[in-house]
């Protein structure tokens, strides 16, 4: 069974010391640093680092979080690594290139905290699985004693909203990550295959940076958004159920959230948590916008199936390139599972019958060339 309790605390910016009072407060509440660590235990933080995005775009976890982290493990006598598969190619140079943009690279210098350049993977299998059961992990995850979740409170364009849960996708090395798209298509086998990654990887904490958010077509496109919060769990899914309520998202909205309370990984709903520090209802942050994603067609739910499902993929929302920003530099094509995407006369294209609206595209964008948008029909 998972842990129900969550441990939430304020943090209006990213202030040092007020960030090293914060994990001080996670940790008393969740037991003690004594409880987790020994000297010489092997930590390895999971961070979120999808691209080369500076620490004020919102886009990956902040450094300073991780630095605070980090910190307070390595004088517990830990040994931390600091490691992510991010979206694109598996590399040491692409490593070195997002560690350094990101700011992990002197956050870890700081600490006292090593970096992960080996891009080896091993194989995990998961007997329990639902959809998955084997799965490809990063080398790192097998080198380390206690796995923490250091995640971003994002948006999400296939999954509304993504935390502490879907981070743990980044254990998946490089381009094998489409791959998962591909074989699941459809948001909800998507994310009971998520909810399979994250029971398999089952990491013993999740801290979550909250203190500037990204609403809007996240997790890469969206927007920054002041939220205040750090907050910290045992479990991945607890910590989820909690940051998604205070953004005012239900389980109902979050298929991770929904398929985890299917199977008994968390309560169905946010009030049977229990809730350390400070309570949600007096940090809810109002009007947090959704990814023009989330809006299902439901105006023809009451026409039959063979009208409905034709009617709904065509009004879906959809990736749209913006052919003056699009700088053709590939990345969107080395990311689409479907394969629909090329590149002509220095700019992408997409084919549009054979897209599975997964957003990896838009995803991983690095100049913001891809909006998701609605046909004008459904747009009203």
């Amino acid at each position: 069974m998972y842990s129900t309790t969550v441990s939430v605390a304020r943090a209006q910016e990213y202030d040092a010391a007020l960030l090293r009072e914060n994990i001080a407060l996670h940790f008393e509440h969740l037991g003690g640093v004594s409880r987790f660590v020994k000297p010489g235990t092997r930590v390895l933080l999971k961070v979120n680092l999808l691209m080369a995005r500076k620490p004020d775009a919102a886009t990956t976890t902040h450094p300073a979080l991780v630095e605070a982290l980090a910190k307070t493990l390595v004088e517990a006598g830990a040994a931390v690594t600091i490691a992510d598969s991010p979206g694109g190619l598996y590399t040491e140079a692409a490593l070195r290139k997002i560690y350094r943009v990101t700011g992990m690279e002197q956050a870890a210098a700081n600490a006292g905290a090593r970096l992960n350049f080996d891009t080896g993977a091993d194989f995990k299998r998961h007997e329990e699985g639902k959809l998955c059961r084997n799965f490809h992990f990063i080398q790192p995850y097998f080198d380390a004693d206690l796995v923490i979740s250091v995640c971003k409170l994002k948006t999400h364009a296939m999954t509304t909203y993504t935390g502490a849960v879907k981070n743990m996708f980044g254990l998946v090395p490089g381009l094998e990550k489409p791959e998962f798209h591909f074989r699941f298509p459809e948001r909800k086998n998507y994310c009971d295959m998520l909810v399979d990654l994250c029971d398999a990887a089952r990491p013993a904490l999740a801290f979550m940076d909250a203190v500037v958010a990204m609403e809007g077509d996240g997790p890469s496109g969206g927007t920054p958004r002041g939220v205040g919060l750090t907050l910290a769990s045992e479990s991945p899914f607890a910590l989820d159920l909690a940051a998604a309520a205070v953004v005012g998202l239900g389980p109902d909205q979050v298929p991770t959230l929904e398929r985890a309370a299917q199977r008994g990984f968390a309560p169905a709903d946010a009030g049977e948590l229990t809730i350390l520090g400070e309570p949600i209802s007096s940090v809810r942050v109002e009007g947090f916008q959704l990814p023009k994603s989330h809006d299902d067609i439901t105006r023809f739910g009451r026409l039959p199936k063979f009208l409905n499902e034709p009617l709904r993929r065509y009004g879906a929302p959809r990736p749209v390139i913006s052919r003056a920003v699009c700088i053709g530099c590939g990345a969107c094509a080395e990311s689409c599972p479907a394969k629909t995407i090329a590149i002509r006369e220095k700019k992408a294209f997409i084919n549009y019958k054979n897209c599975i609206r997964c957003f990896c595209c838009q995803e991983m964008c690095p100049v913001r060339a891809i909006a998701i948008k609605k046909r004008k029909l459904f747009a009203l």
